[in-house]
């Protein structure tokens, strides 16, 4: 028993980082290495955002998710004074991942659905249209990947449905 304790100590100390440091280290380098590569990343390999990242409260009606850009429909607003009558806010995006729903979200989404969504403040970098605020907004482009909270469009009928996003965080 006496030698067990002492092969149990030395175990635990052989300088080994715990498996939450080693998992740290593992995605800061797959961050690097996505930074400085050239060739796109295989899209099952990119660091998406994990639980214990997140803030524990999604909005009631919405829908935190993780998504692409597919297609950017070229409709402008009618209306040209507007930012969106200028540049485009409405896209097609991939569900790539569900992170979660607040209360009275409708309808479901599921993983690699294709949905129609509009950006509140634009496609393009919100420091033309919108310099006030106080977390500024990047832009997207086909092919970015993103994470933002959704919100439905509630019992419409899904021809006219659009999902709307206020703000979100680029991935890649």
């Amino acid at each position: 028993m006496f030698w067990f304790g002492i092969l149990l100590a030395l175990g635990a100390c052989n300088g080994k980082a715990p498996p939450v440091a080693s998992q740290a280290a593992a995605e800061k380098t797959t961050r690097q290495t996505l930074m400085h590569s050239d060739k796109p990343p295989d899209k099952a390999t990119l660091p998406l955002p994990g639980p214990a990242a997140q803030p524990d409260r999604i909005s009631p009606g919405s829908c935190r998710l993780v998504g692409e850009v597919v297609s950017v429909l070229p409709d402008l607003e009618a209306d040209k004074n507007t930012p969106c009558g200028q540049v485009p806010c409405r896209v097609v995006i991939k569900i790539l991942r569900i992170l979660g729903y607040g209360s009275a979200f409708r309808p479901s989404l599921t993983q690699g659905q294709e949905i129609k969504v509009y950006f509140q403040f634009t496609l393009s970098s919100t420091q033309r249209y919108f310099p006030e605020l106080t977390g500024p907004l990047p832009g997207l482009k086909i092919g970015d990947i993103f994470q933002a909270d959704v919100t439905g469009p509630g019992d419409r009928l899904p021809a006219a449905a659009w999902f709307q996003v206020y703000n979100y965080t680029v991935i890649k």
